[in-house]
Protein backbone atom coordinates (compact mmCIF):
# COMPACT_ATOMS: atom_id res chain seq x y z
CA UNK A 1 0.00 0.00 0.00
CA UNK A 2 1.03 3.42 -0.85
CA UNK A 3 0.96 4.41 3.24
CA UNK A 4 3.46 1.82 3.71
CA UNK A 5 5.74 2.54 1.19
CA UNK A 6 6.11 6.53 2.21
CA UNK A 7 6.78 5.30 5.69
CA UNK A 8 9.83 3.59 3.93
CA UNK A 9 11.32 6.52 2.02
CA UNK A 10 12.79 9.47 2.74
CA UNK A 11 11.62 12.99 2.44
CA UNK A 12 13.70 13.76 -0.59
CA UNK A 13 12.03 10.95 -2.24
CA UNK A 14 7.99 11.43 -1.21
CA UNK A 15 7.42 13.56 -4.51
CA UNK A 16 9.07 10.82 -6.88
CA UNK A 17 7.44 7.71 -5.07
CA UNK A 18 3.67 9.64 -5.03
CA UNK A 19 4.03 10.55 -8.71
CA UNK A 20 4.92 7.20 -9.71
CA UNK A 21 2.57 5.84 -7.64
CA UNK A 22 -0.32 8.64 -9.45
CA UNK A 23 0.74 7.74 -12.60
CA UNK A 24 -0.20 4.17 -12.59
CA UNK A 25 -3.64 4.30 -10.28
CA UNK A 26 -4.88 7.48 -10.51
CA UNK A 27 -8.04 5.97 -8.39
CA UNK A 28 -5.53 6.80 -5.38
CA UNK A 29 -4.45 6.12 -1.95
CA UNK A 30 -8.45 5.93 -0.53
CA UNK A 31 -8.62 2.51 -2.62
CA UNK A 32 -7.55 -0.74 -1.66
CA UNK A 33 -8.40 -4.01 -3.00
CA UNK A 34 -11.67 -4.27 -0.98
CA UNK A 35 -12.90 -0.86 -1.27
CA UNK A 36 -12.81 -2.06 -5.13
CA UNK A 37 -14.69 -4.77 -4.66
CA UNK A 38 -18.53 -5.04 -5.38
CA UNK A 39 -19.40 -5.92 -1.95
CA UNK A 40 -17.99 -2.30 -0.88
CA UNK A 41 -19.32 -0.53 -3.38
CA UNK A 42 -22.86 -2.03 -2.57
CA UNK A 43 -21.85 -1.12 0.84
CA UNK A 44 -20.87 2.95 0.37
CA UNK A 45 -23.97 3.28 -2.00
CA UNK A 46 -26.32 1.90 0.35
CA UNK A 47 -24.79 4.80 3.31
CA UNK A 48 -25.55 7.18 0.32
CA UNK A 49 -29.19 6.06 0.41
CA UNK A 50 -29.89 6.29 4.14
CA UNK A 51 -30.37 10.14 4.32
CA UNK A 52 -27.13 10.61 6.40
CA UNK A 53 -26.49 13.89 5.20
CA UNK A 54 -28.56 16.68 5.48
CA UNK A 55 -29.67 17.64 1.94
CA UNK A 56 -29.60 21.79 2.92
CA UNK A 57 -26.72 22.38 1.17
CA UNK A 58 -27.83 20.84 -2.13
CA UNK A 59 -25.75 17.91 -3.30
CA UNK A 60 -25.45 18.58 -7.05
CA UNK A 61 -25.93 15.10 -8.08
CA UNK A 62 -26.68 11.77 -6.42
CA UNK A 63 -22.56 10.53 -6.98
CA UNK A 64 -20.42 9.57 -4.78
CA UNK A 65 -16.94 10.12 -5.79
CA UNK A 66 -14.78 7.40 -5.85
CA UNK A 67 -11.39 9.02 -6.47
CA UNK A 68 -9.88 12.54 -8.27
CA UNK A 69 -7.03 13.21 -10.27
CA UNK A 70 -6.31 16.16 -12.23
CA UNK A 71 -9.64 17.14 -13.97
CA UNK A 72 -11.04 13.44 -13.57
CA UNK A 73 -13.85 12.35 -11.29
CA UNK A 74 -14.92 9.05 -10.47
CA UNK A 75 -17.48 8.03 -8.96
CA UNK A 76 -18.74 4.48 -7.37
CA UNK A 77 -21.82 4.51 -9.50
CA UNK A 78 -19.27 3.51 -12.26
CA UNK A 79 -19.77 7.16 -13.86
CA UNK A 80 -16.31 9.16 -15.29
CA UNK A 81 -16.59 13.13 -15.24
CA UNK A 82 -14.53 15.86 -16.56
CA UNK A 83 -14.94 18.17 -13.51
CA UNK A 84 -14.98 22.20 -14.47
CA UNK A 85 -16.51 22.68 -11.41
CA UNK A 86 -13.17 22.46 -8.95
CA UNK A 87 -15.00 21.90 -5.61
CA UNK A 88 -16.18 24.99 -6.13
CA UNK A 89 -13.43 27.40 -7.23
CA UNK A 90 -10.80 24.84 -4.77
CA UNK A 91 -8.79 23.23 -7.23
CA UNK A 92 -6.34 25.42 -8.40
CA UNK A 93 -3.70 22.56 -9.94
CA UNK A 94 -6.18 20.12 -10.24
CA UNK A 95 -8.09 17.14 -7.81
CA UNK A 96 -5.00 15.47 -5.37
CA UNK A 97 -1.50 16.92 -6.73
CA UNK A 98 0.63 14.54 -5.87
CA UNK A 99 2.65 17.34 -4.53
CA UNK A 100 0.14 18.47 -2.34
CA UNK A 101 -0.53 15.81 -1.26
CA UNK A 102 3.41 14.78 -0.34
CA UNK A 103 3.34 17.76 1.42
CA UNK A 104 0.11 16.75 3.47
CA UNK A 105 1.43 13.17 4.08
CA UNK A 106 4.78 14.70 5.53
CA UNK A 107 3.47 16.84 7.68
CA UNK A 108 0.79 14.39 9.16
CA UNK A 109 3.71 13.06 10.36
CA UNK A 110 4.77 15.98 12.56
CA UNK A 111 2.01 17.99 14.02
CA UNK A 112 -1.69 17.51 13.33
CA UNK A 113 -2.74 20.53 15.78
CA UNK A 114 -1.86 23.04 18.24
CA UNK A 115 -4.26 25.50 17.78
CA UNK A 116 -3.28 28.95 19.33
CA UNK A 117 -0.88 27.86 22.15
CA UNK A 118 2.06 27.86 20.06
CA UNK A 119 2.90 29.04 16.50
CA UNK A 120 4.04 26.18 13.79
CA UNK A 121 6.39 26.08 11.01
CA UNK A 122 3.71 25.63 8.25
CA UNK A 123 1.34 28.46 9.72
CA UNK A 124 5.08 30.64 9.47
CA UNK A 125 6.09 29.85 5.74
CA UNK A 126 2.54 30.24 4.38
CA UNK A 127 2.82 33.37 5.88
CA UNK A 128 6.38 34.38 4.97
CA UNK A 129 5.22 33.44 1.36
CA UNK A 130 2.26 34.89 1.57
CA UNK A 131 4.19 38.15 2.21
CA UNK A 132 6.53 38.43 -0.35
CA UNK A 133 3.91 37.61 -3.02
CA UNK A 134 2.40 40.51 -1.46
CA UNK A 135 5.65 42.89 -1.50
CA UNK A 136 5.62 42.18 -5.10
CA UNK A 137 2.10 42.83 -6.36
CA UNK A 138 1.09 45.82 -3.71
CA UNK A 139 4.44 47.22 -2.80
CA UNK A 140 4.62 50.27 -0.22
CA UNK A 141 5.79 51.24 3.31
CA UNK A 142 8.48 48.45 3.53
CA UNK A 143 8.32 48.96 7.64
CA UNK A 144 4.62 48.66 7.37
CA UNK A 145 4.52 44.81 5.29
CA UNK A 146 1.18 42.29 5.59
CA UNK A 147 0.32 40.06 7.98
CA UNK A 148 -2.16 37.59 8.16
CA UNK A 149 -5.06 35.73 10.04
CA UNK A 150 -5.72 32.58 8.88
CA UNK A 151 -9.19 30.92 9.35
CA UNK A 152 -10.92 27.88 8.23
CA UNK A 153 -13.78 29.29 5.65
CA UNK A 154 -14.28 32.33 3.33
CA UNK A 155 -17.86 33.60 5.81
CA UNK A 156 -15.09 33.26 9.04
CA UNK A 157 -12.74 35.72 7.53
CA UNK A 158 -15.51 37.89 6.43
CA UNK A 159 -16.86 38.17 10.13
CA UNK A 160 -13.06 38.66 10.66
CA UNK A 161 -12.58 41.37 8.23
CA UNK A 162 -15.95 43.22 9.21
CA UNK A 163 -14.56 43.24 12.94
CA UNK A 164 -11.53 44.81 12.33
CA UNK A 165 -12.76 47.17 10.44
CA UNK A 166 -15.30 47.74 13.11
CA UNK A 167 -12.52 47.61 15.87
CA UNK A 168 -10.02 49.61 14.20
CA UNK A 169 -12.28 52.41 12.66
CA UNK A 170 -14.70 53.07 15.89
CA UNK A 171 -17.56 52.71 13.29
CA UNK A 172 -20.81 50.67 13.19
CA UNK A 173 -22.08 50.24 10.06
CA UNK A 174 -20.81 48.44 6.98
CA UNK A 175 -21.98 48.40 3.58
CA UNK A 176 -21.96 45.69 0.50
CA UNK A 177 -22.86 45.39 -3.13
CA UNK A 178 -26.40 44.50 -4.37
CA UNK A 179 -25.79 41.16 -6.06
CA UNK A 180 -22.98 40.10 -4.06
CA UNK A 181 -21.95 36.78 -1.77
CA UNK A 182 -19.70 36.80 1.09
CA UNK A 183 -20.74 33.59 2.51
CA UNK A 184 -23.14 31.45 4.89
CA UNK A 185 -22.58 32.78 8.24
CA UNK A 186 -25.41 35.46 10.12
CA UNK A 187 -23.37 37.77 9.44
CA UNK A 188 -21.89 36.84 5.44
CA UNK A 189 -25.37 36.07 5.13
CA UNK A 190 -26.40 39.57 6.02
CA UNK A 191 -23.84 40.98 3.72
CA UNK A 192 -25.05 39.19 0.71
CA UNK A 193 -27.62 40.24 -2.02
CA UNK A 194 -27.10 37.57 -4.75
CA UNK A 195 -30.08 34.80 -3.97
CA UNK A 196 -33.19 35.59 -1.63
CA UNK A 197 -33.28 31.86 -1.07
CA UNK A 198 -30.03 32.35 1.22
CA UNK A 199 -31.31 34.47 3.74
CA UNK A 200 -35.39 34.57 3.46
CA UNK A 201 -35.83 31.74 5.93
CA UNK A 202 -33.83 33.95 8.52
CA UNK A 203 -35.05 37.22 7.70
CA UNK A 204 -36.61 38.60 11.08
CA UNK A 205 -33.21 37.44 12.55
CA UNK A 206 -31.33 39.21 9.99
CA UNK A 207 -33.09 42.21 10.23
CA UNK A 208 -31.40 43.86 13.13
CA UNK A 209 -28.46 42.94 11.36
CA UNK A 210 -28.98 45.03 8.45
CA UNK A 211 -29.75 48.35 10.59
CA UNK A 212 -26.03 48.26 9.95
CA UNK A 213 -25.33 47.35 6.44
CA UNK A 214 -26.42 49.27 3.33
CA UNK A 215 -27.07 47.71 0.24
CA UNK A 216 -25.30 49.58 -3.15
CA UNK A 217 -26.42 49.23 -6.29
CA UNK A 218 -24.83 46.48 -8.22
CA UNK A 219 -21.89 47.52 -9.80
CA UNK A 220 -22.05 46.49 -13.17
CA UNK A 221 -22.11 47.96 -16.46
CA UNK A 222 -23.35 44.68 -17.74
CA UNK A 223 -27.31 44.89 -17.96
CA UNK A 224 -27.08 48.44 -16.56
CA UNK A 225 -30.50 50.78 -17.15
CA UNK A 226 -28.55 54.07 -17.31
CA UNK A 227 -26.59 52.69 -20.49
CA UNK A 228 -23.84 55.53 -19.82
CA UNK A 229 -20.55 55.84 -21.42
CA UNK A 230 -18.32 55.61 -18.40
CA UNK A 231 -18.62 53.12 -15.68
CA UNK A 232 -17.99 55.50 -12.51
CA UNK A 233 -21.69 55.99 -11.96
CA UNK A 234 -21.56 52.31 -10.80
CA UNK A 235 -20.14 54.20 -7.67
CA UNK A 236 -22.58 57.20 -7.61
CA UNK A 237 -24.62 55.06 -4.85
CA UNK A 238 -21.64 54.59 -3.18
CA UNK A 239 -20.50 58.80 -3.47
CA UNK A 240 -24.38 59.51 -2.30
CA UNK A 241 -24.10 57.44 1.07
CA UNK A 242 -20.69 58.41 2.21
CA UNK A 243 -21.39 62.18 1.36
CA UNK A 244 -24.01 61.90 4.17
CA UNK A 245 -23.14 58.74 6.51
CA UNK A 246 -19.40 58.81 5.48
CA UNK A 247 -18.50 59.14 9.49
CA UNK A 248 -20.46 55.99 10.52
CA UNK A 249 -19.39 53.89 7.54
CA UNK A 250 -16.79 51.13 9.08
CA UNK A 251 -15.56 49.48 5.56
CA UNK A 252 -17.27 48.22 1.80
CA UNK A 253 -17.08 45.27 1.26
CA UNK A 254 -16.64 44.19 -2.86
CA UNK A 255 -15.79 41.65 -5.29
CA UNK A 256 -13.68 42.21 -8.09
CA UNK A 257 -15.32 39.86 -10.07
CA UNK A 258 -18.77 38.76 -8.33
CA UNK A 259 -19.45 35.47 -7.84
CA UNK A 260 -22.19 33.90 -7.41
CA UNK A 261 -23.86 36.97 -8.35
CA UNK A 262 -23.47 35.85 -11.49
CA UNK A 263 -19.46 36.01 -12.37
CA UNK A 264 -19.54 39.62 -13.16
CA UNK A 265 -16.30 41.48 -13.31
CA UNK A 266 -16.43 45.35 -11.95
CA UNK A 267 -14.87 48.10 -14.28
CA UNK A 268 -11.81 49.15 -13.28
CA UNK A 269 -13.11 52.65 -13.63
CA UNK A 270 -16.13 52.20 -10.76
CA UNK A 271 -13.15 49.86 -8.70
CA UNK A 272 -10.85 53.25 -8.63
CA UNK A 273 -13.96 55.30 -8.10
CA UNK A 274 -14.81 53.02 -5.15
CA UNK A 275 -11.16 53.31 -4.10
CA UNK A 276 -10.80 57.25 -3.89
CA UNK A 277 -14.51 57.37 -2.41
CA UNK A 278 -13.42 55.31 0.79
CA UNK A 279 -9.92 56.84 1.40
CA UNK A 280 -11.83 60.09 1.56
CA UNK A 281 -13.96 59.43 3.88
CA UNK A 282 -11.70 57.44 6.34
CA UNK A 283 -13.73 53.94 5.24
CA UNK A 284 -11.92 50.79 4.87
CA UNK A 285 -12.07 49.02 1.92
CA UNK A 286 -12.55 45.13 2.29
CA UNK A 287 -11.96 43.13 -1.16
CA UNK A 288 -13.69 40.06 -1.16
CA UNK A 289 -11.11 37.20 -2.90
CA UNK A 290 -12.31 34.05 -2.21
CA UNK A 291 -13.53 32.87 -4.92
CA UNK A 292 -11.25 34.89 -7.52
CA UNK A 293 -8.22 35.01 -5.91
CA UNK A 294 -5.01 32.52 -5.95
CA UNK A 295 -4.92 33.24 -9.43
CA UNK A 296 -7.83 32.21 -11.09
CA UNK A 297 -9.08 35.56 -13.04
CA UNK A 298 -5.31 35.21 -14.28
CA UNK A 299 -4.07 37.84 -11.83
CA UNK A 300 -3.07 36.65 -8.57
CA UNK A 301 -5.96 38.08 -7.20
CA UNK A 302 -8.73 40.26 -8.79
CA UNK A 303 -8.54 43.34 -7.22
CA UNK A 304 -5.53 43.69 -9.70
CA UNK A 305 -7.74 44.13 -12.46
CA UNK A 306 -8.86 47.14 -11.03
CA UNK A 307 -5.42 48.63 -10.34
CA UNK A 308 -6.55 49.60 -6.53
CA UNK A 309 -4.97 48.51 -3.32
CA UNK A 310 -7.61 47.03 -0.53
CA UNK A 311 -7.05 47.99 3.05
CA UNK A 312 -8.49 44.29 3.84
CA UNK A 313 -7.87 41.12 1.45
CA UNK A 314 -9.89 37.69 2.61
CA UNK A 315 -9.04 34.75 1.02
CA UNK A 316 -9.90 31.35 0.57
CA UNK A 317 -10.71 28.35 -1.19
CA UNK A 318 -7.65 27.89 -3.88
CA UNK A 319 -5.50 28.88 -0.63
CA UNK A 320 -6.02 25.78 1.10
CA UNK A 321 -4.68 23.23 -1.58
CA UNK A 322 -7.89 21.01 -1.30
CA UNK A 323 -7.69 21.77 2.49
CA UNK A 324 -10.37 23.94 4.41
CA UNK A 325 -8.34 27.13 4.86
CA UNK A 326 -8.77 31.09 4.66
CA UNK A 327 -8.12 34.63 6.24
CA UNK A 328 -7.28 37.83 5.71
CA UNK A 329 -4.45 40.03 5.26
CA UNK A 330 -3.58 43.60 6.40
CA UNK A 331 -0.90 45.57 6.51
CA UNK A 332 0.79 45.46 10.02
CA UNK A 333 -0.38 48.83 11.25
CA UNK A 334 -4.18 48.03 10.57
CA UNK A 335 -3.73 44.58 12.07
CA UNK A 336 -2.36 45.61 15.16
CA UNK A 337 -5.37 47.62 16.43
CA UNK A 338 -7.08 44.31 16.92
CA UNK A 339 -5.94 43.41 21.21
CA UNK A 340 -4.98 39.92 21.60
CA UNK A 341 -8.46 38.05 22.20
CA UNK A 342 -10.60 40.48 20.53
CA UNK A 343 -10.99 37.61 18.20
CA UNK A 344 -9.54 34.21 17.06
CA UNK A 345 -9.89 30.27 15.89
CA UNK A 346 -9.51 27.10 17.07
CA UNK A 347 -8.63 25.02 14.21
CA UNK A 348 -7.62 28.26 11.78
CA UNK A 349 -4.49 28.11 10.27
CA UNK A 350 -4.33 24.26 10.74
CA UNK A 351 -0.38 22.74 10.58
CA UNK A 352 -1.76 20.25 7.83
CA UNK A 353 -4.08 22.78 5.73
CA UNK A 354 -1.62 25.70 5.89
CA UNK A 355 1.46 22.61 4.49
CA UNK A 356 -1.40 22.11 1.04
CA UNK A 357 -1.87 25.86 1.05
CA UNK A 358 1.73 26.39 0.30
CA UNK A 359 2.77 23.56 -1.54
CA UNK A 360 -0.33 24.91 -3.91
CA UNK A 361 0.34 28.59 -4.51
CA UNK A 362 4.28 27.56 -5.36
CA UNK A 363 2.88 25.20 -7.72
CA UNK A 364 1.33 27.69 -8.85
CA UNK A 365 3.92 30.52 -8.89
CA UNK A 366 6.21 27.87 -10.55
CA UNK A 367 4.47 26.12 -13.36
CA UNK A 368 3.18 30.00 -14.10
CA UNK A 369 -1.03 28.83 -13.86
CA UNK A 370 -1.89 32.46 -13.55
CA UNK A 371 -0.37 33.35 -16.78
CA UNK A 372 -1.71 30.08 -17.92
CA UNK A 373 -5.42 31.16 -16.60
CA UNK A 374 -5.35 33.95 -18.79
CA UNK A 375 -4.55 32.68 -21.79
CA UNK A 376 -6.72 29.85 -21.16
CA UNK A 377 -9.73 31.92 -20.28
CA UNK A 378 -9.16 33.83 -23.16
CA UNK A 379 -8.95 31.11 -25.73
CA UNK A 380 -12.47 29.40 -23.81
CA UNK A 381 -13.85 32.99 -24.33
CA UNK A 382 -12.62 32.89 -28.30
CA UNK A 383 -14.35 30.20 -28.87
CA UNK A 384 -17.56 30.85 -27.25
CA UNK A 385 -17.88 34.28 -28.58
CA UNK A 386 -19.66 33.15 -32.04
CA UNK A 387 -22.17 31.39 -30.17
CA UNK A 388 -23.42 34.69 -28.48
CA UNK A 389 -26.94 35.28 -29.88
CA UNK A 390 -27.34 31.72 -30.52
CA UNK A 391 -28.97 28.91 -28.22
CA UNK A 392 -30.01 31.81 -25.65
CA UNK A 393 -26.35 33.01 -24.66
CA UNK A 394 -26.08 36.92 -24.51
CA UNK A 395 -22.44 37.30 -22.66
CA UNK A 396 -19.86 35.08 -21.87
CA UNK A 397 -18.09 37.25 -19.59
CA UNK A 398 -15.12 37.14 -16.46
CA UNK A 399 -11.48 37.32 -15.94
CA UNK A 400 -9.43 34.15 -16.49
CA UNK A 401 -10.49 31.01 -15.56
CA UNK A 402 -13.51 32.69 -13.96
CA UNK A 403 -16.09 32.55 -16.93
CA UNK A 404 -20.05 33.09 -16.83
CA UNK A 405 -21.81 32.37 -19.51
CA UNK A 406 -24.82 33.92 -19.28
CA UNK A 407 -28.54 32.99 -20.83
CA UNK A 408 -31.99 34.63 -21.14
CA UNK A 409 -35.05 33.60 -22.89
CA UNK A 410 -36.92 34.85 -25.67
CA UNK A 411 -38.43 37.50 -23.67
CA UNK A 412 -35.03 38.55 -22.49
CA UNK A 413 -35.53 37.05 -18.96
CA UNK A 414 -32.78 35.28 -17.09
CA UNK A 415 -32.87 31.76 -18.17
CA UNK A 416 -32.36 29.84 -14.96
CA UNK A 417 -34.54 27.31 -15.93
CA UNK A 418 -32.31 26.02 -19.02
CA UNK A 419 -28.98 27.08 -17.24
CA UNK A 420 -30.06 24.10 -14.66
CA UNK A 421 -31.28 21.95 -17.83
CA UNK A 422 -28.03 22.41 -19.86
CA UNK A 423 -25.93 22.00 -16.88
CA UNK A 424 -28.18 18.55 -16.48
CA UNK A 425 -27.50 17.54 -19.76
CA UNK A 426 -23.80 18.25 -19.68
CA UNK A 427 -23.39 16.10 -16.80
CA UNK A 428 -25.20 12.91 -18.95
CA UNK A 429 -22.56 13.33 -21.09
CA UNK A 430 -19.55 13.40 -18.64
CA UNK A 431 -18.73 17.09 -17.73
CA UNK A 432 -19.74 18.85 -14.61
CA UNK A 433 -20.83 22.20 -14.16
CA UNK A 434 -22.43 24.68 -12.44
CA UNK A 435 -24.73 27.22 -12.46
CA UNK A 436 -24.23 31.02 -10.87
CA UNK A 437 -26.57 34.15 -10.88
CA UNK A 438 -28.39 36.88 -8.90
CA UNK A 439 -32.00 35.97 -8.10
CA UNK A 440 -33.69 38.98 -5.64
CA UNK A 441 -36.43 40.16 -7.79
CA UNK A 442 -34.57 42.96 -9.45
CA UNK A 443 -34.52 43.40 -13.03
CA UNK A 444 -31.02 45.10 -13.08
CA UNK A 445 -29.42 42.68 -10.89
CA UNK A 446 -30.92 39.31 -11.67
CA UNK A 447 -28.82 36.71 -14.08
CA UNK A 448 -28.78 33.45 -15.10
CA UNK A 449 -25.15 31.67 -16.00
CA UNK A 450 -23.75 28.88 -16.57
CA UNK A 451 -20.00 29.05 -14.91
CA UNK A 452 -16.98 27.49 -16.37
CA UNK A 453 -14.05 26.86 -13.41
CA UNK A 454 -11.53 24.41 -14.07
CA UNK A 455 -7.77 24.16 -12.50
CA UNK A 456 -5.81 26.98 -13.87
CA UNK A 457 -3.42 23.71 -15.19
CA UNK A 458 -6.40 21.95 -17.20
CA UNK A 459 -5.06 20.61 -20.63
CA UNK A 460 -5.52 22.00 -24.10
CA UNK A 461 -7.45 18.64 -25.18
CA UNK A 462 -9.86 18.84 -21.93
CA UNK A 463 -10.96 22.18 -22.43
CA UNK A 464 -12.11 20.83 -25.89
CA UNK A 465 -13.74 18.07 -25.05
CA UNK A 466 -15.09 19.98 -22.25
CA UNK A 467 -16.17 22.67 -24.85
CA UNK A 468 -17.78 20.33 -27.12
CA UNK A 469 -20.00 18.65 -24.66
CA UNK A 470 -20.94 21.84 -23.40
CA UNK A 471 -22.12 23.25 -26.80
CA UNK A 472 -23.86 19.78 -27.52
CA UNK A 473 -25.59 20.47 -24.06
CA UNK A 474 -27.19 23.96 -24.82
CA UNK A 475 -27.61 22.68 -28.77
CA UNK A 476 -29.51 19.71 -27.50
CA UNK A 477 -31.81 21.51 -24.72
CA UNK A 478 -32.51 24.15 -27.01
CA UNK A 479 -34.16 21.94 -29.52
CA UNK A 480 -35.80 19.68 -27.10
CA UNK A 481 -37.24 22.85 -25.70
CA UNK A 482 -38.62 23.67 -29.14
Amino acid sequence: MLTEKLNKESNKDLNRTLSEEFSSNKSNTVQSSSANSAENDAYVLGLNAAGLLAEVVGFETEEVVRSAYGTDIETYQGRHFIDFTGGIAVHACGHNHPEIVAAIVAQAQQVLHVSDTMRHAPQLELAHWLRNLFAGILPGDPEDPYTFLFKNSGSESIDAAAKLAIKATGRHKLAAFEGAFHGRSMLASALSRSKTVHWQAYEDFLNPLRANIIHLPAPRCSGCELRRDTAECCANGLEALLETHGSEIAAVFIEAQQGEGGYMPMAPAAGKKIRDLTRKHGVLLIADEIQAGCGRTGRWFAFQHLGIEPDIIVFGKAVGGGLPLAGIAARKELMERWQPGEHGTTFGGNPIACAAGLAALKIIARDGLVERAAETGAAIKARLQPYIGRFGIVEVRGNGLMIGVELRDAAGQPDYARCEAVKLKAREAGLMLLTCGAKIGKPSVDNAAIRLIPPLNVAPDVVERAMIIFLAALQDDLAQAA
